[in-house]
């Protein structure tokens, strides 16, 4: 009888968990950017995180995140853009915007958060995050490949998109999860909730894409 009872409760537990009972509403856990933008029906679902590494809400979400990464759909496309709503930001989001220019935006990404909020180092100017750099395995080629490219064209185009659709899509603090242009991550309780809302977001753009057909 204890096994059946126990047994019982764990059924319960599992129907009524936060994940099972998870229901979002329009308007507070996601927000629809703009009903009639025009939808293409062969594009993968893509999600985009809005960020910003001196962002400790950001940092906390990380691993949230990188979770999230190692189990998405195969054919949900995922980008990271720099929010720049200061002047730290929009220097921070050039660094970022190098170091991805050079393919190492992904494997610095923890290093970086990890020198900011742990070590306290806020990597606001060039000896800054040069010195981090080559505490990380950049030799002086490869550091002076960052600073041409930190002042680079390219970059500067970047931070400049980076900016006009951080406005576009209505967005006024990091972490914000955009999901194919449409739909916006809106009030979350916590970082699991921002994950799930994510997955409802896309299933959303799926749905879309579906009743076009």
């Amino acid at each position: 009888m204890k096994k059946t009872i126990t047994a019982g409760m764990m059924l319960l537990v599992s129907l009524f968990s936060p994940l099972a009972l998870a229901e979002f509403d329009e308007g507070i856990e996601y927000v629809m950017i703009d009903a009639d933008a025009p939808m293409d029906q062969q594009a993968s679902p893509e999600v985009v995180e809005f960020f910003w590494y001196g962002c400790p809400h950001c940092y906390k979400f990380e691993p949230h995140l990188e979770g999230w990464l190692k189990n998405k759909p195969d054919d949900v496309q995922f980008v990271r853009l720099p929010a720049t709503f200061n002047k730290l930001a929009e220097y921070h989001a050039r660094v970022f915007f190098a170091l991805d220019l050079m393919g190492e935006a992904d494997r610095l990404m923890e290093p970086v958060f990890n020198e900011i909020h742990n070590k306290k180092n806020r990597l606001d100017n060039d000896d800054k995050v040069k010195a981090f750099l080559a505490a990380n395995g950049f030799d002086e080629r490869k550091i002076e490949s960052f600073s041409k490219a930190m002042s680079s064209f390219a970059v500067q185009t970047r931070v400049r998109q980076a900016q006009s659709l951080f406005r576009k899509y209505g967005l006024r603090g990091v972490p914000s999860i955009v999901v194919s242009g449409r739909y916006r991550s809106g009030e979350v309780k916590n970082y699991n909730e921002l994950v799930q809302v994510t997955d409802h977001m896309i299933d959303l753009v799926r749905k879309d894409k579906s009743a076009l057909k």
